[in-house]
């Protein structure tokens, strides 16, 4: 009698078990699959076989598998042919993850050519991408398209040990510059040297009489030739301000870099027009980093007010420049980061990667 209760309950244990990985297969599988149908206001990029949904943080690939002639029935054609286009799509998702720019200098590649052990980890996260999307073809092909996250295990591998602030100290505050003067001693005035006092000699009667001279007759000078004074060029204003904010605590940033050049990247930078950093590695933790990603991507701005990741009261700037060498970073006017660096320090929001690019 107890073993045949133990047995059903371990039956049922087992049941429960399966049932639970069903529905965390297929949640993570609809998951995929709302991503992998992008709205029109995402910022997406196309790569090679695939494609970068820089709105939600994924990257895509497709692969295509063909039957073999010698399978025994339409059963297994179909199986050899999807297990074909799984290695096609990963492989492909390999390529164009090694693509991915990670800041304005480097690429997911430079990162696993310099280090096996990256090299190793980054094989091994593309290999557990997920299929999103299956399509059949008439002929017995097979189209598969995988796809994975780029913050999280990614993110983590290619993200320094040492990038960011680190957790236990607060974010700096960029401090005015102020010229070091060395100390010195009281200034002493100087002692006033003394000149001897001259004794005047008597003047003496002149031996000989000179005759008087002839008052020498001045030409006149010409004049000197008048230089035209050219009107000075007008000096270029600085950038007006463009920050709109409804006013209170900032919940988000939105950058406007449309029409600037941008191209997204893992890193971005937010710097003012010295170059001096606003936003990144000096705000942001490492883990808040990798566990969601230093900026968002849209292409609207009314898109990008709506989005999650800013909430409800984000303040929008718009940048004068992209800069870098691929062009991932954002120059903003002197008067619009002194109100990000003020609204910054009001608020939480860059610590936690609240910022949408538009672009």
């Amino acid at each position: 009698m107890r073993m045949s209760i133990r047995k059903e309950q371990g039956n049922t244990m087992i049941k429960c078990s399966y049932t639970l990985l069903t529905v965390v297969v297929l949640f993570f599988t609809m998951a995929f699959s709302r991503s992998a149908n992008a709205s029109s206001t995402d910022a997406i990029e196309t790569v090679g076989q695939g494609s970068i949904n820089w709105t939600v943080g994924e990257v895509y690939a497709t692969g295509i598998g063909a039957p073999p002639p010698n399978a025994v029935n339409a059963a297994q054609a179909r199986a050899m042919a999807e297990r074909a286009a799984m290695v096609v799509a990963l492989r492909n998702l390999l390529e164009i993850v090694k693509g991915v720019r990670v800041d304005s200098e480097t690429v997911v590649e430079n990162f696993v050519t310099k280090s096996d052990v990256i090299r190793t980890r980054v094989a091994g996260i593309v290999r557990g991408a997920m299929p999103v999307k299956k399509n059949y073809f008439s002929d017995g092909s097979v189209e598969i398209t995988v796809g994975m996250k780029l913050s999280g295990a990614l993110m983590d591998a290619i993200v320094p040990g040492d990038f960011g602030r680190s957790a236990s100290l607060p974010p700096l505050a960029p401090q005015p510059f102020k010229p070091s003067v060395p100390a010195s001693k009281p200034l002493q005035p100087a002692p006033v040297p003394q000149v001897p006092e001259q004794r005047k000699e008597p003047a003496k009667p002149e031996l000989l009489k000179r005759e008087p001279q002839k008052p020498a007759v001045q030409q006149p000078s010409p004049a000197p030739p008048v230089k035209k004074t050219e009107p000075a060029s007008p000096q270029p204003s600085a950038e007006p301000a463009t920050a709109q904010f409804k006013g209170g605590k900032a919940t988000g940033l939105i950058i406007d870099g449309r029409g600037l050049g941008l191209k997204p990247a893992l890193l971005p930078k937010i710097v003012d027009p010295q170059g001096q950093e606003i936003y990144v590695g000096q705000v942001v933790t490492r883990t808040n980093a990798v566990e969601q990603g230093v900026a968002g991507y849209a292409k609207d701005v009314t898109a990008a007010a709506n989005n999650f990741r800013v909430t409800d009261n984000p303040a929008v700037i718009r940048g004068i420049r992209a800069s870098g060498a691929a062009r991932t970073d954002i120059v903003l006017s002197a008067a619009d980061s002194q109100i990000l660096r003020d609204l910054g320090n009001k608020g939480d929001f860059l610590q936690f990667c609240r910022v949408i690019i538009v672009y």
